[in-house]
């Protein structure tokens, strides 16, 4: 059955993205489903990563954290131009995440992909997900938290 909506390419290029991408780290494959001036949001980070070669710098250092790293869909809606992902990633924090030294914990977030495409390339994706649980999960929240 085809995608009645027009998005089934971009679609297939989301969950190759949680499914090769993020979860077994085929960064090569970031190359083919990646524009050249794809923006990348995730509120953890300061400012936007740009390009191919800025997000196989930031899974790529993600995955040095979490080696192990599954992301699992949830599910894949579509909404006029926007392809929506819940998820949820596991994993055990065997590497330096953005600083906080191995702790050796399992970690199970939920997250919500929203990716913009055309013709089966994204151009932006919007990463949100529970930063608390992770710290939490890892033991790294500020005191009083």
């Amino acid at each position: 059955m085809t995608d009645p909506t027009g998005f089934e390419p971009n679609t297939n290029t989301a969950r190759l993205m949680l499914r090769e991408v993020w979860s077994t780290g085929d960064l090569a494959l970031i190359d083919e489903l990646i524009a050249d001036h794809h923006v990348h949001h995730d509120p953890l980070l300061q400012e936007p990563i740009e390009g191919p070669e800025g997000l196989k710098e930031w899974v790529g250092t993600v995955l040095e954290g979490t080696p192990d790293l599954t992301k699992t869909a949830n599910g894949t809606y579509v909404d006029d131009d926007a392809v929506i992902v819940p998820y949820t990633a596991t994993g055990t924090h065997e590497g330096e995440i953005l600083g906080i030294t191995p702790t050796g914990r399992s970690i199970e977030i939920d997250g919500v992909y929203v990716f913009h495409g055309e013709d089966g390339t994204l151009e932006e994706t919007l990463d949100m997900w529970d930063a608390f649980g992770l710290f939490s999960q890892i033991g790294a929240l500020p005191e009083g938290l």
